[in-house]
Formats: C-alpha cells, sequence, structure tokens
C-alpha cells in the first residue's frame, strides 16, 4: 500500500478533514523497525510520535527489583510516543518492536507548530490524542489487574 494510502487508513486519523491529512502528510515519515530493535529507551529524551501501522511493539517499564516488566502491547492503528506533542521530556516506557514493524514518525516540534498555526488541525489532533489516551489507560489498567492478580486455586 503506498504511504500516503497507509496513513489515510490508520485509524488515529480517522474522521480528519482533508486539510489536516494534507498536513500530515507532509509532516509523517515512514520508519521500519526489525525485530528487537529499540524506537525509544525510557528516561531518554524523544521528540517524535510513532502511529503504528503494521507490526507490534511492546511497552516495557524498569522497576526496581524485577527488572522490565511489560505493561501494554501496541498494534497497527496505535499511538505511541504521545507526549511529543507536550514537548520533550523524558520517555516513561522502552518502546521495542516484537518483530518487523511500520510507524509514521512524526516531529514533535513540527506537530506542535501544526497544532499552534492552524487551531482547527489541532482540534482534530487533539480530540483524537485524547481519545487515544483513554483506550491506554483503560488497556494499561486491565493488563496491571493481570500482571498483579493473585493466583487462584
Amino acid at each position: 500500500m503506498p504511504v500516503v494510502q497507509a496513513l489515510h487508513a490508520h485509524g488515529f486519523v480517522a474522521g480528519f478533514s482533508p486539510s489536516t491529512l494534507t498536513e500530515l502528510e507532509r509532516l509523517a515519515t515512514r520508519r521500519t523497525y526489525v525485530g528487537g530493535a529499540v524506537i525509544f529507551r525510557e528516561g531518554a529524551e524523544c521528540d517524535e510520535l510513532f502511529l503504528v501501522d503494521t507490526g507490534l511493539v511492546a511497552l516495557d517499564i524498569f522497576v526496581p527489583g524485577r527488572g522490565p516488566v511489560r505493561i501494554l502491547t501496541i498494534g497497527p492503528g496505535e499511538l505511541l510516543g504521545w507526549s511529543a506533542l507536550m514537548g520533550t521530556g523524558p520517555m516513561t516506557a522502552t518502546a521495542t518492536a516484537l518483530h518487523e514493524t511500520g510507524v509514521f514518525a512524526i516531529s514533535g516540534a513540527q506537530l506542535r507548530n501544526l497544532c499552534d498555526s492552524n487551531h482547527a488541525a489541532g482540534c482534530q489532533i487533539l480530540r483524537q490524542i485524547n481519545h487515544a489516551l483513554s483506550q491506554r489507560l483503560t488497556a494499561t489498567r486491565l493488563q496491571l489487574l493481570d500482571l498483579f492478580a493473585t493466583p487462584t486455586g
């Protein structure tokens, strides 16, 4: 599938106006990560937002005394690195491609500039980010319940 069509088919951009899609096409860069490749590390600076197109990405956090703990797995149609929209800061997890994974990478600085200069696009983007974060919070809660559940029997 051509890059533009793949971006237009991504769940994050569902309902975006044609002009906002055109702006995102201009900002998005297609990347592919091999299985085992680290996309970003916990504690490191990363000013990019990623839209996962294909593959799976594991999100792990370091827990003292336990080491890395998987808190979530991100798949096609999902968002990764949302904090890039807020500005640079340390990443709160390590993101690793579980097998070959394709993403659209968007510069956080350019995305913030777009939101500041085009309020209609900014509103659409922030609504989608809020929706994605709501889903992420629910999924993380469920995964943490599984992780810390007391075995029965």
